[in-house]
């Protein structure tokens, strides 16, 4: 096999703050990774550890009608639990 030059059209390392998060709303339990970083500034990356969804949120989107819902496939019940607690960890 050939030696192929590989061409990036972006490769950085860069230094991220992960927050580990894990609290059990009304009816579900919630393990939650959120990455904060200066090239998503001013998103976080929020991951849903036990759904293997994610989704870039802020503060002005995390309130957007059924955002959250479309983004992790939660019910309304789940979406104001997620909402409730992440919401003051975006700051």
């Amino acid at each position: 096999m050939k030696h192929m030059e590989l061409t990036y059209i972006k490769n950085e390392t860069e230094t991220n703050q992960t927050r580990l998060v894990s609290f059990k709303g009304k009816t579900t339990r919630f393990d939650l990774a959120i990455i904060s970083s200066p090239a998503f500034n001013p998103d976080h990356i929020v991951i849903d550890l036990n759904k293997n969804k994610y989704s870039r949120i802020q503060l002005n989107t995390i309130d957007k009608a059924n955002y959250v819902e479309h983004a992790f496939q939660y019910n309304e019940m789940e979406a104001e639990d997620f909402r409730a607690y992440v919401k003051p960890l975006l700051t």
